[in-house]
């Protein structure tokens, strides 16, 4: 199934063989338009396939779990039961965020026969854009030019797209005003709690640059 952007079109398939896919789902509007996608993917082409979302938190990031999980609630009312349960962990704390999240996808496929995971990883803003930002973001080598996509058992769809192609996916596939509006990318605390962005973090900055507006 192929999902056209002007960045990057998105092509979603899966061998025969595959039945489980997992996804790493943060409540955040990148994972949620690909969970959107592999949805749509499923019942239309692929009704044999499950998703395992992957939810990790921790003390600073209790939120994630909050809109992680109504974004599944979304999704179930769109397409059904394409869900395999729910599997979240804790963290310590920050630090050991990422090995966290490496130990829940590792127990999905030794556990929950999950094929291949899929990860919401988008292209950053270009340079000057991050200048504007005028604090640290994400360190790592994100440049939006033939990032490759599908690397053995893990799928990259969004790499080359950064958060203003994520907004037009919003766009085409109709749910900017009914999916964008539950999910969160703030990393700090608000009041609510959680119910509104702070504006002050990179990710909000990200995340307004993007689409004009937080919610």
């Amino acid at each position: 199934m192929i999902f056209y952007n002007s960045q990057q079109n998105i092509e979603i398939y899966e061998e025969h063989a595959v039945k489980n896919v997992g996804l790493r789902i943060s409540g955040g509007a990148d994972s949620a338009i690909v969970a959107y996608m592999l949805g749509k993917f499923i019942v239309e082409e692929r009704p044999d396939i499950k998703i395992i979302p992957i939810t990790t938190i921790h003390a600073e990031k209790p939120f994630q779990e909050i809109y992680s999980k109504k974004v599944i609630n979304f999704l179930q009312q769109e397409f059904g039961e394409i869900f395999l349960g729910h599997q979240i962990n804790t963290a310590k704390d920050r630090t050991f965020y990422i090995t966290a999240q490496d130990d829940l996808t590792k127990y999905a496929k030794d556990n929950l026969n999950m094929h291949v995971f899929y990860h919401g990883l988008t292209s950053n803003p270009p340079a000057d854009v991050l200048k504007e930002f005028d604090m640290p973001g994400p360190t790592d080598n994100r440049n939006g030019k033939n990032f490759p996509t599908r690397k053995r058992n893990v799928r990259l769809p969004l790499a080359n797209i950064d958060k203003k192609g994520v907004a037009e996916l919003y766009e085409t596939l109709g749910v900017l005003e009914k999916l964008y509006p539950i999910t969160r990318s703030c990393e700090e605390y608000t009041l609510g709690p959680f119910e509104t962005h702070c504006g002050k973090c990179w990710w909000c900055k990200e995340r307004h640059w993007g689409f004009g507006r937080y919610t």
